[in-house]
């Protein structure tokens, strides 16, 4: 894609999003190993961070890089009364216009107009003691529009909450496959989890 060719609301992918291991792009998916860069698929990039001085200094819990395909096969396990729970539980906390304010001023440019704030509970990330960042890329580059954003640890926690027990089990299971061994899953308990 030429820069000529690049929508307006993509933006090269900060270094927020990229792997704090190696500090390169992650460029493949954690599911089916397809190279996200060379392939031109969309896909979504997931960190769960402990923030101190905001994005400036954190320690990342887990992260990883999904293609749109996994994404889907993974969502389409969560059950039918647990989906409902979850869009109700956004629909009501989620300001979507402060989304749409965003996007129809092309406000793109500044990252902490999208991330600075639990998209949830609106609580400032030097208020947060954990959450979750997304983002959804192709290529290089990061597409502004419904991500990125942050979620506190504790929106997520009222989430797991409304979750039934098959979903949440699924999500287990996700979590054992992403995060690893299970000496690393202490790291977790109570704190972020995978939520696609």
């Amino acid at each position: 894609m030429t820069k000529e060719e690049t929508p307006n609301n993509y933006r090269p992918i900060p270094k927020l999003f990229f792997d704090d291991l190696t500090g390169a792009m992650m460029n493949v998916c954690i599911s089916c190993q397809q190279n996200l860069l060379e392939n031109q698929i969309p896909y979504f990039i997931e960190k769960a961070i402990k923030p101190h001085l905001g994005y400036k200094a954190y320690a990342t819990v887990f992260e990883y890089a999904m293609c749109i395909n996994c994404m889907q096969q993974h969502k389409s396990k969560i059950s039918k009364s647990s989906l409902a729970s979850i869009n109700e539980y956004f629909q009501k906390h989620i300001d979507v216009s402060r989304r749409q304010y965003l996007v129809a001023n092309e406000l793109y440019d500044n990252l902490g107009l999208w991330m600075d704030h639990c998209v949830a509970t609106d609580n400032h990330i030097s208020a947060i003691g954990e959450c979750q960042i997304y983002a959804q890329c192709l290529g290089d580059q990061l597409v502004m529009g419904e991500c990125p954003y942050m979620i506190s640890g504790e929106a997520l926690d009222t989430v797991v909450n409304l979750l039934s027990a098959e979903t949440i089990d699924g999500f287990n299971k996700l979590q054992d496959e992403l995060v690893g061994p299970s000496e690393f899953q202490d790291l977790l308990k109570g704190g972020p989890r995978v939520l696609l």
